[in-house]
């Protein structure tokens, strides 16, 4: 394992925990694999990219792993969420946040990935399929 691959798995971990402040949840878009470098992208407060660079012939040079979100960007608090389904809750219905950019990222996940399920513990959560759906029209409008 490389030492991007252990400080991606760091980042995560403590982004995640009770303890961290504030506390966020991980959405995963792609599996990360054969790691090399590793890019952190604040998109606004609260809302953190991950993107990472891969040797992996099968995956693109740079894509983004996934997103940690805080909880008080979806107007959630820790103590108060006692299931996942909550937190799952609030990111299937994108109108319930009141952020905007977080509000957009949601919707736009849902959108090109076809919606966002559980993975596993309480924060982790993944989309549904890792690659975007391609707009039909922009297919038929490149060939015409």
């Amino acid at each position: 394992m490389s030492d991007a691959e252990d400080e991606l798995k760091k980042i995560i971990k403590t982004r995640t925990s009770k303890k961290s402040n504030p506390i966020c949840v991980f959405i995963k878009v792609r599996e990360a694999k054969d790691v090399v470098d590793l890019k952190m992208k604040d998109l606004t407060e609260g809302l953190l990219e991950l993107r990472v660079s891969s040797t992996n012939e099968h995956f693109p040079k740079w894509y983004t792993h996934g997103y940690l979100i805080s909880l008080s960007n979806l107007r959630l608090n820790y103590k108060d969420v006692k299931k996942k389904e909550q937190i799952l809750e609030v990111l299937t219905n994108p109108n319930r946040i009141k952020q905007p950019i977080t509000k957009q990222l949601i919707a736009k996940l849902d959108k090109d990935f076809g919606g966002i399920l559980s993975d596993g513990k309480k924060l982790f959560f993944k989309t549904e399929k890792f690659k975007k759906t391609k707009d039909p029209f922009k297919v038929r409008m490149k060939t015409m």
